[in-house]
């Protein structure tokens, strides 16, 4: 099987923590090509690497519903001849697409995310450290018949352009040294420490860093007030995504939440301190090659936690809403970063 379509739609961090994998499988099989089917705004993580082909979709336009994925096969298989589907996301969009393939004789092999077990995790609250993320992938490509040893994932992943580059190394010869990013937002509010906390953190950390918040536009308003409250402290959001990402590699860490930011510095090789609330690592979602002693939550023992797989639900402790993240010490992520 030397031509294969990968396939992964979402989230981000998800997105992010296949690199290293398809990467790995390409070192180690030299025959193999890959062309990788995502959303459009995650493929630039995927240019400059031989051998990868990345096609990044829009599913607001041509291929939203069940007919424009059949569109999408139809497109797929017109320009491009595959042995075999990877599809490492498996939801209802990937099982349409990849029917069509298996339908037209295309053997296709799929993630087994052992969605029982996590929801177990979830109503015992009995926490075992389940396979990480990118087992589960390497596991997929194993089933196809293609090996890899995952002791020989290499980092940094992403492959930057020259522009990139220039543009980055402008950006921070404008700066002084140490440097630290923070990247205090995640898409769901149980996984986001809260903005007083946040600002406590950030306060904490320019006495001995430049501080860097990561995100974006949407986090102007907000970051524009700590930038002018506290000294030392800046935005990148004049930053492409992959700029961003290869701004990171400078930095001595990154404070991130569960979120897609502690993914994209983890596959580059980057010191990680990640935060959690609702969630919880042992799901196998923590950044790739980190360290237990650099995942942060709360020390209490909450009856709530974890409540949620994804952290997309409502907070469920109606006494203590979000304690899980509200309990959080400053001084705890602090140490996580001495440590590194």
């Amino acid at each position: 099987m030397n031509r294969i379509l990968v396939i992964r739609f979402s989230a981000m961090g998800d997105v992010a923590m296949t690199l290293p994998i398809i990467r790995l499988i390409l070192n180690e099989n030299p025959t193999i090509e890959v062309t990788f089917l995502t959303r459009k705004n995650f493929s630039p993580i995927f240019e400059n690497i031989d051998r990868i082909k990345v096609i990044g979709v829009d599913f607001s336009n041509n291929y939203n519903k069940c007919l424009g994925l059949k569109r999408l096969h139809r497109d797929l298989s017109n320009n491009n001849k595959f042995d075999a589907i990877i599809d490492l996301h498996d939801v209802l969009r990937t099982k349409i697409l990849r029917s069509y393939f298996k339908f037209s004789g295309t053997k296709v092999f799929t993630i087994d995310k052992d969605r029982s077990a996590k929801r177990k995790m979830i109503r015992a609250k009995i926490l075992q450290p389940l396979p990480h993320s990118t087992t589960r992938y390497l596991n997929v490509f194993k089933k196809a018949g293609i090996f890899a040893n995952e002791n020989n994932i290499r980092f940094p992943s992403i492959v930057f352009s020259e522009k990139d580059k220039e543009i980055t190394n402008e950006f921070l010869s404008n700066y002084q040294q140490p440097f630290i990013a923070f990247a205090p937002f995640a898409k769901h509010a149980s996984k986001t420490l809260p903005l007083n906390k946040s600002e406590q953190l950030i306060k904490k950390l320019s006495e001995k860093y430049t501080v860097f918040l990561l995100g974006g536009n949407e986090n102007i308003r907000q970051f524009d007030e700590w930038v002018n409250t506290h000294s030392n402290v800046y935005t990148t959001t004049s930053l492409q995504l992959t700029q961003q990402v290869l701004l990171m590699s400078s930095m001595k860490a990154v404070i991130s939440m569960d979120s897609a930011n502690m993914h994209l510095a983890a596959i580059q090789g980057v010191p990680v301190v990640s935060i959690w609330g609702a969630t919880h690592p042992y799901f196998g979602f923590s950044g790739i090659n980190t360290k237990p002693s650099s995942w942060v939550s709360t020390k209490e023992k909450l009856y709530c936690r974890p409540c949620s797989v994804f952290g997309n639900k409502s907070c469920i402790n109606k006494k203590e809403p979000y304690a899980c993240l509200n309990q959080i010490d400053i001084a705890d992520i602090m140490e996580a970063i001495a440590l590194i």
